[in-house]
C-alpha cells in the first residue's frame, strides 16, 4: 500500500469514528469514564496580572478532567464551562462573534464534551497522575477539550487553566468578565541608521520582552495550580483528597507550551514538560540565567515547515543580503538542536507534515471551523489525533515509566505524517 493510500485509509477511519459518535469532537481513546468540574482561585501573594502596584489579586479559573464512574446517568459538561454566566452576561449575537465558531455549534446542539458535569474521582489505589495545561495567547481554554478528554480517559487528571488577560473572555466569581488585554504599542522610534531587517529584530525583541513578563505570570499560574491541587489531595474533605499522587506534568500551546517549559524550569514538582508548537525567535525555551535548560524529559511538538524563500524584491524591501538572510534561517534552525541535545533528562522532538494542519491544530479551532467540509475535517481530525497520541505517550513513558510508547514504535502511518528526533540525556 502506497504512503497516499495509507494516509487515505487512516483518514476515513478516523472521520467514521467521529461520525459514529455523533458528535463534533473525535471520541477518546482511554477506557475510562470522564467527568469534569470547575474551580476559580485566588493566589492572594500576586497582582493581577503584570501591574504589581494594582490593589487588585490573581485569580485563576481551572477546569479539571479526570477519570471517574457511573457518569451515565449524569448530565454532559458543556463545551464551554462559563456558558449559563456568558448568557446572562453577553447578547447570543455578540456570545456568536467572540466565541466563533464554538457557540454557534453549541447553540446548536452539535458541540458537547463526551463529560458528566461533577460526579466521584475514580483513581486506582495509588492515585492518578495530574498535568497542567495553558492555552495559547488569546485563546479560550475549551479549545484544547479533545486533548483533556482523551488523557482524562486513560487516567490523567488535567488542570486546564483560565488565564486572565490572555485568554480572550473569562468569567471570575460573581459574574466579572475579563477580556484579554492588549500588548502595549511600541512607542520606540526605530533607528534608522539601521537596515529595515535589523529594525525589525529590534522590534520584535521589544515586543518579546512584553511576551517574557507575560509568561512569567502564567508560569506562577501554573505553579499556584500545583500548589492547590496538591492541597486538596491532602484535605481528607476534598474531592480530589488521596487522588494525586506527586506525577506531575506541565504541557502547554503556543504561548502556553513557553509558560509550561517556565514553569518546569523553576519548579522541580514538575517531572516532565511538553510544548506543543510554541517558540521565541525559533525556540521552545529560552535558557535561564546561568545557561541551563531544564533537569526535566521535554517534548517539543511542533510542524515541519519549509525554509521560506524570498524573492529578490523582499530582500530589497528589507535591506537584507541574501547571505545575511541564509545566515539568520541557519541560526533559527539550528538553535532548537542546540538547546534540545543540552538536556541533562533528554527529550524530543517531533514535527507534524499533516495536510492542512496550521498552528491552531493542536487545538479543536480548525476542526470546528471545518464542519460541513468532509475533506478539512478528515486532515483535522488526523492532525488532532497524532498530537493526542503523542501526548500521551510522552506523559505515559515519562510519567507512569512505560518502556514500550509509540515514541519507540512509530507505526507505518505514522511515519507518513511525522518525524521523531531522540535526543538522548546530556552526559
Amino acid at each position: 500500500m502506497s504512503i497516499r493510500s495509507l494516509v487515505a485509509v487512516v483518514t476515513m477511519l478516523i472521520a467514521r469514528l467521529a461520525m459514529a459518535q455523533n458528535t463534533v469532537l473525535p471520541p477518546q481513546t482511554g477506557p475510562r469514564e470522564i467527568a469534569r468540574v470547575t474551580y476559580a482561585w485566588r493566589d492572594s501573594s500576586r497582582a493581577a496580572f503584570l501591574d504589581e502596584g494594582a490593589a487588585g489579586r490573581r485569580e485563576v479559573v481551572v477546569d479539571v478532567w479526570y477519570p471517574s464512574r457511573s457518569t451515565a446517568s449524569r448530565a454532559r459538561a458543556p463545551y464551554l464551562a462559563d456558558i449559563a454566566s456568558l448568557r446572562r452576561l453577553m447578547p447570543d449575537s455578540v456570545l456568536r462573534r467572540r466565541f466563533d465558531p464554538s457557540y454557534a455549534l453549541v447553540a446548536s446542539g452539535r458541540l458537547t464534551t463526551h463529560a458528566a458535569d461533577g460526579g466521584p474521582v475514580a483513581c486506582r489505589t495509588h492515585g492518578c497522575p495530574l498535568i497542567v495545561f495553558s492555552h495559547g495567547g488569546g485563546v479560550d481554554r475549551a479549545s484544547y477539550t479533545a486533548q483533556y478528554e482523551d488523557l482524562a480517559s486513560h487516567g490523567y487528571i488535567v488542570a486546564a487553566i483560565a488565564h486572565p488577560y490572555d485568554t480572550h473572555i473569562v468569567v471570575l466569581p460573581s459574574d466579572r468578565l475579563v477580556t484579554a488585554r492588549p500588548q502595549p504599542p511600541d512607542t520606540v522610534e526605530p533607528n534608522k541608521a539601521l537596515p529595515a531587517w535589523r529594525q525589525e529584530l529590534a522590534r520584535e525583541a521589544r515586543s518579546q520582552a512584553y511576551l517574557r513578563r507575560v509568561l512569567a505570570a502564567e508560569a506562577a499560574d501554573v505553579r499556584f495550580v500545583v500548589d492547590e491541587l496538591l492541597r486538596m489531595a491532602r484535605d481528607g474533605a476534598s474531592p480530589f483528597a488521596g487522588t494525586i499522587d506527586g506525577r506531575i506534568g506541565a504541557a502547554g500551546h503556543s504561548a502556553g507550551g513557553e509558560a509550561a517549559a517556565l514553569a518546569c524550569q523553576l519548579d522541580a514538582r514538575i517531572k516532565a514538560c511538553l510544548n506543543q508548537d510554541g517558540a521565541i525567535h525559533g525556540l521552545p525555551f529560552p535558557r535561564d540565567g546561568a545557561g541551563r535548560t531544564m533537569s526535566q524529559p521535554f517534548l517539543y511538538f511542533t510542524r515541519l515547515i519549509p525554509r521560506p524563500k524570498a524573492p529578490n524584491e523582499a530582500l530589497a524591501t528589507m535591506q537584507i543580503t541574501r547571505r545575511e538572510l541564509d545566515s539568520v534561517n541557519d541560526d533559527v534552525t539550528a538553535g532548537p538542536v542546540r538547546l534540545l541535545n543540552d538536556l541533562p533528562a533528554g527529550g524530543y522532538r517531533l514535527l507534524l507534515n499533516v495536510p492542512g494542519m496550521n498552528h491552531l491544530s493542536f487545538s479543536d479551532e480548525p476542526l470546528l471551523r471545518a464542519v460541513g467540509d468532509p475533506v478539512n475535517s478528515a486532515h483535522q481530525l488526523v492532525a488532532l489525533a497524532l498530537v493526542r497520541k503523542y501526548t500521551l505517550a510522552f506523559f505515559d513513558k515519562t510519567l507512569l515509566g512505560q518502556a514500550d510508547t509509540p515514541l519507540e514504535r512509530v507505526v507505518p502511518a505514522d511515519t507518513a505524517l511525522l518525524r521523531i528526533e531522540r535526543y538522548p540525556p546530556r552526559p
